[in-house]
């Protein structure tokens, strides 16, 4: 039998974030608003073009309240799985991190900078913000390559 490293990973901490299912003021507005402005960009410009290239664009930006999100912390780094695809960051590549009432920004870089909402990964809290920060705050320690940064 063949082992491979993903069977061998110790996970420190899992959890799903479903935005849509969290909040059903948010879910209402997030649902009505691409038609509602279709609707009203149709009336203004009497254009079925312009009324569907708004409806998409608006909706194309709110695409990620409507997927499920995975988090796991493992030995290895952080895994978040959305909408079929994964993305992996090494412990290693986390040089500060920046958490808000939502969630973390984990950057690659040791300095703020523009280029971290490009580079960086944003994970989603859900209900579970003192299990991320406790989790993320110990294991960063660890490796002590990072510096906790509070949002203003």
């Amino acid at each position: 039998m063949i082992e491979t490293g993903e069977e061998q990973r110790k996970i420190i901490l899992q959890w799903t974030v479903f935005p849509l299912a969290e909040s059903r003021a948010k879910s209402l507005i997030a649902i009505l608003t691409p038609p509602l402005a279709m609707l009203a960009i149709y009336l203004m410009m009497q254009s079925w073009l312009w009324a569907g290239l708004g409806f998409l664009l608006l909706f194309s930006s709110e695409f990620p309240f409507f997927l499920r999100s995975s988090y796991t912390f493992d030995e290895q780094g952080i895994t978040m799985k959305r909408g079929g695809v994964t993305i992996v960051r090494k412990w290693e590549q986390i040089n500060s991190y920046y958490p808000d009432k939502n969630g973390v920004l984990l950057s690659p870089f040791a300095q703020p900078t523009w280029l971290e909402n490009f580079r960086g990964i944003y994970l989603q809290f859900g209900r579970h913000r003192e299990e991320v920060m406790q989790a993320l705050d110990e294991r960063l320690k660890l490796n002590g390559n990072t510096q906790g940064k509070e949002a203003t």
